[in-house]
């Protein structure tokens, strides 16, 4: 599917009109340098039809091998630019300031009243308010602090495992939102069909839908967003408007929660009443700040956890050599723990291979460049919209020899630990990297541990006690996943049926 349809392009002839004649040469660039090397455009629409929607960054990784690390985008007169390779966007996108700004999108930011959520807010003075607020209680030191929270979904993770582990997508999408709520408002959750979990999921539904670019006309042509929602063709304006109403609850419901702890006096520790305390009540910036961590925070860890299980389904050899790494310094009479960490170099490799194999936003977040800029001989035009190909960045085969292939061992020994570490671009570049990374990736680490020392994770087999293959699709979008698959989980032995049932140590 293209970014516009013809039947898109024959409704607005006006807007065409309007596009062909922005799109036209600016005065702009002095130096006369030329654009980035760019596929042939079409007339009038540029490179607009030839974009897809689903898995673009699969077209821009073809256009990479004939055109170059950098490719430039004409999309009815907007500007595009594509960064293929970690050296250019950490260049740019790293170093730069000019380039720490985001393009609006009208679906995701404008017309659902979400332009002052922290992942499309422009680099402004709120911004860096938003920046310093969440890094006081998400920086590297002080996620000591919530390993607690962590363990403890990871815990509930293999209990519910033990008791229904043909239901293991579900227990698997529900970890990381227990973790976070806990985390980021003391909430406590039991279950899937928790509200806090039913409107986030379709709040990540939507956004997976509607969060790109090319995803909507309107996010083409902003003055589309004028149309009135009762006119043909505008359902986009629904959409936008519902997508606002659940931002504004997942936002509001948590913060007042906390609030009303805060005022009976019980409370529970959590980021959200720290910030409360700190900023002496400033509910405007914490409750938009301490939302921003919770949107963001649950997706891209059930992602990950996704990954790594369909991994461990398809490779038994890696999942046993985890499993005696695991054996060896943890021992089985009790559940690793974050201190265990640095002596388990081969789960490391693991979270590296996972982040890798299966970028969790294969896009990152687009980017916009503030003021026109000149890299490597090129012009980039003020205002571009800059994405980085995190996908192409992870298939680069100078860096990760055989990139398709799942294989840890790339992450091992000296050569291994200098290899480009999938989270120096997985989590975004410069200003605007995650600053939930932190917490992403200690999640990350308690889980997997969790489960190789438990349980053996595996391919089904039919009556004849032949493997079958699983059915493996993934849901392609703003934040990738795969879909849920057949498998056979079982715990390693009695002893791991009991740690399960105990309770464990940080």
């Amino acid at each position: 599917m293209a970014l516009l349809s013809p039947s898109h392009i024959a409704s607005v002839a006006i807007l065409v009109f309007l596009a062909f004649y922005v799109s036209k040469p600016s005065k702009a660039n002095p130096r006369k340098f030329p654009l980035p090397p760019s596929p042939k455009p079409d007339p009038i629409v540029g490179h607009a039809l030839q974009i897809p929607i689903a898995e673009s960054w699969l077209k821009f990784l073809e256009w990479k091998k004939q055109l170059g690390n950098i490719i430039y985008l004409n999309a009815m007169g907007q500007h595009i630019i594509i960064l293929n390779s970690y050296e250019v966007a950490h260049e740019l996108l790293g170093r730069r300031a000019i380039y720490s700004d985001r393009p609006k999108l009208q679906m995701a930011s404008e017309l659902s009243g979400n332009s002052n959520a922290y992942f499309n807010l422009a680099y402004n003075d709120r911004w860096k308010r938003y920046r310093k607020l969440s890094h006081s209680v998400m920086h590297k030191s002080a996620m000591h602090k919530y390993w607690t929270n962590q363990a403890d979904a990871a815990s509930d993770l293999l209990r519910a495992l033990l008791e229904s582990p043909k239901d293991f997508y579900s227990h698997v999408r529900l970890m990381p939102g227990k973790a976070i709520l806990s985390t980021v408002y003391g909430i406590h959750i039991e279950s899937e069909e928790d509200e806090y979990i039913v409107m986030a999921e379709e709040f990540s539904a939507l956004i997976a839908k509607w969060g790109l670019p090319g995803s909507a006309l309107v996010n083409v042509f902003p003055l589309l967003g004028y149309i009135p929602s009762w006119f043909p063709g505008a359902n986009f304006k629904r959409v936008a408007n519902h997508l606002g109403q659940l931002a504004r609850r997942l936002r509001e419901q948590p913060f007042q929660h906390v609030k009303s702890k805060i005022t009976s006096g019980v409370l529970e520790p959590s980021m959200t009443a720290t910030l409360i305390n700190e900023t002496g009540g400033d509910d405007e910036y914490v409750s938009w700040v301490s939302g921003g961590m919770y949107i963001a925070g649950a997706d891209t860890t059930a992602s990950a956890l996704a990954t790594f299980m369909l991994m461990m389904t398809l490779h038994p050899r890696i999942q046993k050599k985890a499993q005696e790494e695991i054996d060896r310094v943890v021992g089985s009479n009790r559940l690793p723990t974050f201190k265990d960490r640095e002596n388990l170099p081969y789960v490391e490799c693991i979270i590296k291979e996972v982040l890798r194999w299966y970028p969790i936003a294969p896009l990152a977040v687009p980017h916009r460049l503030m003021e026109e800029d000149y890299y490597e001989g090129y012009w980039m035009p003020a205002n571009s919209t800059v994405i980085p190909n995190v996908w192409a960045m992870s298939r680069d085969g100078t860096i990760y020899k055989d990139p398709e292939a799942f294989y840890p061992e790339r992450f091992e020994d000296k050569a291994g630990n200098d290899l480009l570490d999938p989270r120096s671009y997985i989590f975004g570049f410069g200003r605007r990297t995650c600053v939930g990374m932190h917490f992403t990736d200690d999640s990350m680490y308690i889980v997997f541990a969790y489960i190789l020392a438990t349980f053996d994770i595996s391919k089904l087999r039919d009556d004849n006690g032949v493997e079958v293959e699983p059915s493996v699709t993934f849901n392609a979008g703003l934040i990738n996943r795969v879909n849920p698959w057949q498998c056979d989980i079982r715990p390693r032995s009695a002893q791991a049926v009991e740690l399960i049932r105990s309770d464990h140590s940080t």
